[in-house]
């Protein structure tokens, strides 16, 4: 997570004056665009991270609302004061309904780099060519932080926007279709199922450490 400056000095020289969380460096660990100067700003910064993973929203979102209070009690400027305070509305309805609805359940956590490249070689034998995911991931070396600053081409959003799009849309049909997660006949009996590997391949399964147990036989069936 970002690290929050504390010291006036700090506060001045990354833009706390204009009510931005971090400061303008550009890497993986920078959120930028976000701020709470007025509500228009909690708003924007809420659609600015909208798409992404859901711990990571609230993680951003929940230090800027505490940290506006904090500012909030620092400052006299009676316009200053209410603009403050309806952005720290804007981002409290957020965050009770974050925890009121349980949101941190629509997460999709990242399963190792290693699991996803043990799993490839089912991919061919299935038919499923598109592994543009697990490139990107392999350039990342696994660090999920890069794929929020990295934009898919051809489109205005990040991989790790694009990955959960893709999943929702994956994890809905899975459900609503009653799809196995393994295949349960040969030659691929006990591997992962298409649409699980599909999941897999853009480093999520709610199975993790029985996938890795089937790497193995991955290896002898698609020799």
């Amino acid at each position: 997570m970002p690290k929050v400056p504390t010291e006036k000095r700090s506060e001045k020289k990354s833009g706390w004056g204009n009510g931005q969380l971090f400061g303008s460096e550009a890497n993986e660990n920078t959120f930028q665009g976000g701020g709470f100067k007025d509500k228009e700003k909690a708003l924007e910064t809420i659609r600015l991270l909208d798409g992404k993973d859901i711990t990571y929203q609230y993680q951003i979102i929940n230090s800027m609302y505490n940290r506006a209070k904090v500012i909030l009690k620092r400052t006299t400027d009676k316009e200053k004061r209410t603009n403050l305070s309806e952005a720290i509305d804007t981002f409290e309805t957020w965050v009770d309904d974050y925890k009121k609805n349980q949101r941190q359940k629509e997460n999709f956590g990242y399963i190792n780099l290693e699991v996803m490249e043990g799993c490839k070689p089912l991919a061919e034998k299935y038919g499923l060519k598109d592994l543009k995911f697990l490139e990107v991931y392999q350039e990342a070396d696994g660090d999920l932080k890069k794929l929020r600053t990295k934009k898919v081409e051809g489109k205005d959003i990040t991989w790790d926007v694009e990955r959960n799009n893709r999943l929702k849309v994956l994890s809905k049909k899975i459900k609503e279709e009653l799809l196995p997660l393994y295949e349960t006949d040969e030659p691929y009996k006990g591997l992962p199922s298409k649409e699980h590997l599909e999941m897999i391949l853009l480093a999520y399964s709610g199975d993790q450490s029985k996938v890795k147990k089937c790497i193995p036989l991955i290896e002898e069936k698609c020799k």
